[in-house]
């Protein structure tokens, strides 16, 4: 697996702080232990929820529209 050059943890670290909340930690604790924001935690333990697993794997930061691209007939 290629992480993100920019990544603050890696799957494993996320599965981790996500275990600590299923444990009881809150999310200010868990924030504190993996070195992030609460709203990271907070993120994450949202995308987990949704997707599992597959959830807490990095993510493109290419954006999934751009509304004003330039026609292709026009490149």
């Amino acid at each position: 697996m290629r992480l993100h050059a920019n990544a603050r943890a890696c799957p494993h670290s996320r599965r981790l702080a996500i275990r600590r909340l299923e444990q009881g930690w809150t999310l200010t604790r868990a924030a504190e232990a993996a070195e992030v924001s609460v709203r990271t935690i907070s993120k994450w333990r949202c995308r987990y929820r949704l997707e599992g697993e597959p959830g807490l794997c990095d993510r493109s930061s290419a954006p999934a529209v751009i509304p004003h691209r330039t026609p292709q007939e026009r490149v």
